[in-house]
C-alpha cells in the first residue's frame, strides 16, 4: 500500500457520477501506524440519486503509482455480500494532483476520472502519510 516516504495513514475516495449518484470509500491505517496492502479495513457507501445509501461488507482498492509516488491509476472491488456473487468493478485515472504537508502529515489529493459498472464521474482520491 505504501509508495513514497511515509506509512500510509490514511486514503480516501469520493466519486460524484453523472446520473447524481455518489461512492465513497475511506479506510485509516489500524491504530494509526502504516499497515501493509489488505490490513487496512476499507468502508465504501454508495448511494444512488433515488434509493437509501448502501454499505458495501468487503472492499478492495488497488493503486498502481508514477515515478513521482503520485496515483496514477486505482481500481475497485465492492462486494455487498462476499459469498453471493461478483463485485461491482470500477477503475480511475488521474486527471492532476496537489501534494500538502501540514503539522507532520503529507497528503497526495489527486483528482481522478472514474467508472465503475459503466457509470461515469468524476471525483479525488487522496492518500495521507505520516512524515519522519
Amino acid at each position: 500500500m505504501s509508495r513514497g516516504p511515509g506509512h500510509v495513514i490514511r486514503r480516501s475516495i469520493g466519486i460524484v457520477f453523472a446520473d447524481g449518484g455518489l461512492l465513497t470509500l475511506s479506510g485509516t491505517a489500524p491504530g494509526g501506524r502504516g499497515a501493509d496492502h489488505g490490513e487496512e479495513p476499507l468502508l465504501a457507501v454508495l448511494c444512488d440519486p433515488d434509493a437509501a445509501p448502501i454499505a458495501f461488507e468487503e472492499a478492495l482498492l488497488s493503486t498502481e503509482y508514477g515515478e513521482d509516488g503520485v496515483q496514477r491509476r486505482a481500481t475497485l472491488e465492492l462486494w455487498l455480500d462476499p459469498e453471493s456473487g461478483p463485485p461491482i468493478r470500477g477503475g480511475g485515472t488521474l486527471i492532476s494532483a496537489v501534494s500538502a504537508e501540514i503539522d507532520g502529515l503529507q497528503t497526495r489529493i489527486a483528482f481522478f476520472r472514474w467508472s465503475v459498472e459503466g457509470r461515469e464521474g468524476l471525483g479525488h482520491y487522496e492518500i495521507a502519510r505520516a512524515r519522519g
